[in-house]
């Protein structure tokens, strides 16, 4: 590669490849500790960073598990989101519990066992049986085996933040567009690096996410990328016209409870997750594919997407409402279904005026045949997410080359590990305080490095 002159290149202290979570949280570490740094970005729209949900969830998996130092690393998120707000004028962090529902004895079991710690009781509430959360805000949740509120959570608007940060590190003039491979780069035999008409003193980090396993210096990582894709849906309950006489049933009883879908006052988790946007908007999300690594969504994964955010709701009719129940029963001969009301309780006062109008055309309207619930996707997005095995982030700086430096891995759980990560990398970078064990890439070192002196740039100026 030609290079300019030493006196002809622009220099600062760090080149950091990539503006997503960790580029932009690592980025800000390092200029707030008054260091010159230039972030490369390629404008991918597409990245993971921008399709992530943005969730901060203390509580997580199947297992239902709490990651240590869980305190710490919330308080630390939360004080960097709400300095972000205060800075640029836009609130970036919603605060919203998480109400998770029961997929199983077995899980509510898991969740009794785990509770036993003051940290993790601290965070979770009791159980509440099926149906409380709807009688005490009219929001209809498909909750049979019952649920439990996880505190401490909220939701990021990832594209607002990192277009807020992207504003602020060009006022800096910290932020360009480009692309930065470890071919292009060329040590300066000491710990930097020369890119471009730049040099780097302190050398290059890797933000790029999974990208960045692709580079024969970084190959050697357990890398486990795997493909997500959320939707923004817009919920309606129809509600079908019944007769007079269907009318006149339902008001011989009491008054149903409210149903409302317009939003919740939670984030909703089984299997998934749904967030109430308002307006009767939610996104939804997410899947897995360790396959197809690509950011184009596809339709499987948004019709499975639009069912499970439709199972997290039981929109029921204003008879079943009422205490009554529906059974649908199959007519062979008919070639039609036929929908018969019967009643719970005996002598339910409202039982004959139900029966007179249970002909065909009308069950279906009385009964809900109609479907209840409409779910219309608005909007379907794709991306890569930077997953690794242990589930946790890799920092640090390459075993045997000094002017590379990594912060990745940060997988679905960017909002809650990267402004502590960013951090403690920023600290090691510019006063080489050492890194937990726990994030120390080079913790994969101790067992042999497979591949770590792969790619090694030529040494040059």
């Amino acid at each position: 590669m030609n290079a300019k002159p030493a006196t002809q290149r622009k220099q600062v202290d760090f080149l950091i490849v990539g503006q997503g979570l960790a580029g932009t949280f690592l980025a800000r570490a390092l200029i707030e500790r008054g260091k010159r740094v230039l972030v490369v970005d390629d404008d991918q729209r597409g990245s993971s960073s921008r399709v992530a949900a943005g969730l901060l969830n203390p509580v997580t998996g199947m297992r239902l598990r709490l990651t240590q130092g869980t305190g710490e690393l919330l308080a630390n998120s939360k004080k960097l989101f709400a300095r972000l707000a205060q800075e640029h004028g836009r609130e970036v962090f919603t605060p919203m519990p998480i109400r998770r529902l029961y997929a199983s004895e077995k899980e509510r079991a898991l969740k009794s066992k785990r509770e036993s710690g003051s940290e993790y009781a601290a965070l979770v509430s009791a159980d509440e049986p099926a149906g409380a959360p709807q009688a005490a805000t009219g929001v209809p949740l498909a909750d049979a085996q019952g649920s439990f509120v996880i505190s401490g959570g909220g939701w990021v608007d990832l594209p607002l933040l990192l277009d807020l940060e992207a504003a602020w590190l060009r006022a800096h003039g910290a932020l360009v567009s480009g692309v930065v491979s470890a071919a292009s780069l060329r040590p300066d035999g000491a710990t930097g690096v020369f890119w471009n008409d730049w040099h780097a003193t302190g050398g290059v980090v890797f933000c790029n996410g999974w990208l960045a396993g692709r580079e024969p210096c970084w190959e050697w990582l357990p890398w486990q990328p795997a493909k997500g894709e959320i939707i923004d849906c817009e919920l309606t309950a129809e509600t079908p016209a019944a007769s007079a006489v269907a009318a006149a049933a339902v008001s011989a009883v009491a008054a149903p409870p409210p149903v409302s879908l317009e939003t919740a006052p939670w984030i909703l988790n089984r299997g998934g997750w749904a967030i109430p946007l308002g307006g009767g908007r939610w996104r939804s999300g997410s899947t897995w594919d360790w396959q197809r690594l690509d950011d184009t969504p596809t339709p499987e994964a948004g019709e499975l997407l639009r069912q499970r955010l439709r199972g997290f709701f039981n929109p029921q009719t204003a008879f079943e409402r009422c205490g009554l129940r529906e059974d649908i029963v199959a007519d062979a001969r008919g070639g039609f279904v036929k929908a018969h009301l019967a009643v719970r309780r005996t002598k339910h006062p409202a039982a004959d005026a139900i029966t007179a109008s249970a002909n065909r055309a009308e069950s279906k309207a009385v009964c809900g045949l109609t479907p209840p619930l409409r779910v219309s996707i608005v909007r379907h997005r794709a991306g890569v997410r930077p997953c690794v095995l242990g589930n946790e982030p890799f920092c640090g700086t390459h075993p045997h080359q000094p002017w590379l430096h990594l912060f990745g891995g940060l997988g679905p759980k960017g909002t809650f590990w990267g402004p502590t990560c960013a951090a403690t990398l920023a600290a090691l970078l510019c006063e080489r305080t050492p890194l937990p064990p726990r994030f120390d890439l080079r913790r994969k070192a101790e067992s042999g490095i497979r591949g770590a002196t792969a790619g090694n740039p030529k040494n040059g100026s």
